[in-house]
């Protein structure tokens, strides 16, 4: 093919792409018109796009490019914000009290994207996004810190605590540290955190640290479990818009169904969200998680059964 051939495909790609990036959806047919070719092998361009790197959802006969495919997320980490900037930023525009387009077209942007929650949910305010900067440093070092007054929701009390923080749970809200006067791991909520101080003194109690797994239901465990489902539209929606980390989890199976394949520290938010939606998804692995919706069922039969006995139902 000559050099001014090859170009001319490559630019009919690009414009491909441009034209189902973000909201935008296109038929096979459109397809086949912008690339100038056949119906036939405009199949082969989608499996070789999903190939590089591209996520594609079709829904209807439509087309579209996922905003987070892996191939706009490696472009995106050179010239776009990281998750904690983009939470900040978010927080800022959260802040401003008078209505303005330019806002809320900001923070759409920044929801879109990035995955950041609303007002009421935003995870850092300015003081939070310093204390977790303080301790992302000193992880980064290994330095001993005092979680200046913190809130304890256990023993009701505002106290100092000297620890060696060393992981983040779940999207980064808690710190799990080694509490040095009580010799044991913990986690810290960074919102329940006056301030941080990061001391010049670096860890001495590295073989006490244990490592600790947080999944997207924010519950941990030494121990995960791996399950894997199968889900309709319904439970597909539902679980992008309650848990947008579950994003990089779900995998298309079909044209309406997905798979959501993923570790989690217990079967507790996860058959939660199966027993409410039991006639959208089908458990595929995991006999532990079977056993488990089988008791969590008899349980509920058992109270359904005592409150008609009272005449409750």
């Amino acid at each position: 093919m000559p050099d001014n051939e090859k170009f001319t495909s490559f630019t009919r790609c690009l414009d491909v792409i441009r034209s189902m990036a973000g909201d935008r959806t296109q038929t096979v047919e459109e397809i086949a018109k912008t690339l100038g070719t056949s119906t036939r092998n405009v199949y082969y361009l989608l499996k070789a796009m999903k190939d590089y790197g591209f996520s594609i959802r079709r829904y209807h006969g439509l087309y579209t490019l996922e905003a987070r495919s892996p191939f706009f997320l490696d472009i995106a980490q050179a010239v776009n914000f990281t998750q904690e900037q983009a939470t900040y930023l978010f927080g800022l525009l959260c802040s401003v009290k008078e209505n303005s387009p330019t806002v809320d077209a900001l923070k759409r942007k920044l929801h879109y994207y990035y995955h950041v929650n609303d007002p009421v949910t935003t995870r850092f305010s300015r003081k939070d996004y310093r204390n977790l900067s303080l301790l992302q440093r000193a992880v980064k070092h290994q330095r001993i810190v005092i979680l200046h007054d913190y809130a304890s929701s256990n023993s009701q009390t505002m106290s100092d605590r000297v620890v060696e923080p060393y992981n983040f749970l779940g999207d980064d809200s808690d710190v799990y540290a080694y509490e040095i006067k009580s010799h044991k791991n913990k986690t810290f909520k960074i919102s329940r955190i006056g301030s941080v101080e990061v001391l010049p003194d670096n860890w001495f109690n590295t073989d006490q640290h244990r490592k600790v797994f947080t999944d997207l239901f924010m519950f941990s465990s030494d121990s995960p479990c791996h399950v894997r489902l199968r889900f309709d539209l319904v439970a597909y929606n539902l679980m992008q818009e309650e848990y947008p980390a579950s994003y990089n989890l779900i995998t298309p199976d079909g044209d309406k169904h997905w798979i959501f394949e993923a570790d989690l520290a217990n079967y507790i938010g996860i058959g939660r969200f199966i027993l409410g939606l039991y006639d959208h998804i089908e458990v595929i692995d995991d006999d532990g998680l079977r056993q488990y919706l089988r008791e969590k069922v008899l349980e509920v039969q058992k109270v359904l059964e005592g409150r008609k006995g009272e005449g409750r139902y």
